[in-house]
């Protein structure tokens, strides 16, 4: 934690800034700077109790960036340093469940995460007492809001130990310990017996692997045969074309966001059949656009929240109240953000291609 020690002047300053702040909230009701409800706020952010804690921010920021520009280097090491500094971030700016959705007209956005998730217990055939794995969890708000529609048991698994212990917390104020697990773990080399699972998905999850088939492989491994394994893909989108300008917005997305380079729907077409799973079903939602709000919709009109994010990141940093760093990484964020805007609104790439896959008997 960071210890504050005020004079006159700067007591002044943080009333100043605290009055501007009560200002912004009553125009953008998305930013906050305490929490509420159990989601954090801004300056919940810059206090928190997670992994950084051990090294300062500006270093884990820094050796992000590292692992992004070295092409052999740790993946893992850099999707963990990633969710390391993002995950307090995207629970600020988007709730327990870091994914898009295909959102309806009149639609709120809480109501679309949930109906997506509801998707795909519904595409998995998901029954009570199933065994169903997660991989690439997350927080847990997917495997949570599975678990209390279904009554089936859900195994969630991700590479961070920070997210193990939002999931947990947030499992357990949830009530729903008896049917709903965390691992941490690597969904490539998943430590589960052959067969252990009835049913598997992940959602804008194995983007992060830069080995598709190795991550479809073990995800096979653990499914009992006959089961389904749902992904929701992050990949270059049926706009795509190969310009430079298509691959520098693919390339602010893969920095932003902890990624390899991304994928294409042939790539994953190959990763299934080589796991060895029968597909089912191909479909990019992004793509149906009646009576549909764009995917990126929310970023794109969240812009005035996020600027206002920064600026406070930024005098609070400023200010020595928050880690050296701290700018810089919702500095990352915010080119993710606009990333995915543009890669949205130029159809070169999409976070919801939709994949159902079998497992043969």
């Amino acid at each position: 934690h960071f210890h504050i020690t005020m004079g006159r002047g700067t007591v002044a300053v943080v009333v100043f800034a605290v009055g501007i702040a009560a200002f912004l909230r009553t125009q953008n009701p998305s930013f906050r700077l305490f929490p509420e409800n159990d989601v954090p706020g801004l300056l919940t952010l810059l206090n928190a109790d997670n992994e950084v804690a051990s090294a300062t921010v500006e270093d884990e920021i820094l050796n992000y960036g590292n692992a992004q520009d070295t092409a052999d280097g740790s993946t893992q090491e850099m999707v963990n340093r990633y969710y390391n500094l993002a995950t307090d971030f995207y629970e600020y700016g988007w709730g327990e469940s870091f994914h898009f959705a295909h959102t309806k007209v009149g639609e709120t956005h809480e109501g679309s995460i949930l109906r997506h998730e509801h998707r795909i217990a519904e595409e998995l055939g998901i029954q009570k007492g199933h065994k169903v794995l997660d991989a690439g969890c997350g927080v847990g708000g997917p495997a949570r809001a599975i678990a209390r529609k279904t009554g089936a048991y859900v195994t969630g698994v991700t590479l961070n130990a920070y997210q193990i212990k939002r999931a947990n917390h947030h499992t357990t104020t949830a009530g729903l310990t008896d049917l709903v697990n965390f691992v941490q773990g690597d969904f490539t080399k998943l430590q589960f017996d052959a067969g252990s699972f009835d049913r598997a998905y992940a959602i804008e999850s194995t983007c992060h692997s830069p080995d598709l088939a190795a991550a479809y492989s073990d995800i096979y491994r653990v499914l009992k045969p006959g089961g389904r394994f749902v992904a929701f893909e992050w990949i270059k989108a049926s706009g795509y074309n190969g310009s430079a300008e298509h691959d520098a917005i693919l390339r602010e997305i893969e920095y932003g966001s902890g990624l390899p380079p991304m994928n294409s729907r042939d790539t994953v077409l190959k990763a299934a059949a080589t796991a060895g799973f029968k597909i089912l079903k191909d479909e990019d939602l992004a793509q149906d656009t009646t009576n549909t709000i764009p995917w990126w919709n929310r970023l794109d009109m969240s812009k005035m929240s996020y600027y206002m994010t920064h600026v406070s990141v930024y005098v609070l940093e400023t200010l020595r109240w928050a880690p050296r760093g701290t700018v810089l990484t919702h500095g990352m964020l915010l080119r993710a953000a606009w990333g995915l805007v543009d890669g949205g609104e130029s159809n070169c790439f999409t976070p919801m291609h939709l994949f159902v896959m079998e497992k043969p008997l």
